[in-house]
């Protein structure tokens, strides 16, 4: 879909997943991710708690970024009072 490369030793099958968490916190610790197959294709992807609030911080800090872009262009826009919109001028 967006063309990330997964490595073999980072797959585990999904009855595998569903039935060995100890060798997925194994692959956890030495891939840093784990990708999950199911009909030999990726499902899911497995990441340890530090790594995904990393992940979700930057993209808290994007949308902050583009928000903050938006407030800026409209700050040089045409402003137009409420009651005068409302009234119809």
């Amino acid at each position: 879909m967006y063309g990330v490369k997964y490595e073999i030793d980072e797959m585990m099958s999904s009855s595998t997943f569903s039935r060995n968490m100890n060798k997925v916190s194994e692959l956890l610790e030495k891939m840093n991710r784990v990708v999950v197959l199911r009909n030999n294709s990726p499902e899911m992807v497995v990441l340890p708690i530090e790594e995904y609030e990393r992940i979700k911080a930057l993209a808290d800090l994007a949308e902050h970024l583009e928000i903050a872009k938006l407030i800026e262009t409209r700050k040089s826009e045409k402003q137009f009072d409420l009651e005068d919109v409302l009234a119809g001028k």
